[in-house]
């Protein structure tokens, strides 16, 4: 199994760009131990498959959060799960050949292979847009606290300005307030993408540069 490891690594490393950096400490323990969990699992559930995944749910989800944080999409580790699914395969292959199993059960084991890839790239992905969730909310919570200060004629001009880098909003020369009453939510959905919006039940106000 470590032979293994090594050589999908290697093989990840060459055939996708973004793993060809070098190892750091952070990176190359994520990707060492992705590498490592897979193969050690699918080795396990080829022997139980009713074995427990919770703990290898939370590597793969893990592995989709940590692309969005890095500020990566998710293809280069898609292809990552690709490329250690081809070269797993054939080693498998080359050994159960060697060992003499029988057709129908090196076709099983090529099923059961890209079923397990098919898995682990649908926890990467749920992780990955869990990301992306949490951190538009996260930079939504960022931009309201953000207006709710441009409107405090008592907001300190230094919290203006962190509150505003804090959301990733570069002050225009003027801003411009638009009110409604209600719902709003077809004005809403015309809002510019840098718009600052409040709502509440009654109405709601954005700010528009």
């Amino acid at each position: 199994m470590p032979a293994l490891s090594e050589e999908v690594i290697a093989a990840i490393r060459a055939g996708v760009p973004a793993y060809s950096r070098p190892l750091s400490e952070r990176f190359g323990a994520g990707i060492r131990a992705g590498v490592e969990q897979a193969l050690s699992q699918f080795a396990d559930l080829i022997a139980d498959p009713d074995l427990d995944r919770a703990s290898a749910e939370r590597v793969y989800r893990g592995l989709g959060r940590g692309e969005h944080r890095e500020h990566r999409s998710l293809d280069a580790l898609l292809a990552a799960y690709r490329v250690g699914a081809r070269v797993s395969w054939r080693r498998i292959a080359a050994l159960a050949i060697e060992a003499g199993v029988d057709r129908r059960t090196l076709a099983l084991l090529a099923e059961a292979v890209f079923a397990y890839i098919d898995e682990i790239s649908a926890l990467s992905v749920e992780g990955y847009t869990d990301a992306q969730s949490a951190a538009a909310g996260e930079t939504e919570r960022r931009r309201r606290r953000l207006a709710r200060l441009l409107l405090d004629p008592r907001a300190e001009p230094a919290a203006v300005a962190r509150a505003a880098a804090e959301a990733s909003w570069e002050p225009p020369a003027s801003i411009a307030a638009l009110a409604w009453r209600g719902e709003g939510r077809r004005l809403r959905a015309t809002l510019p993408a840098d718009a600052l919006a409040l709502t509440e039940e009654e109405g709601g106000l954005a700010l528009l540069a």
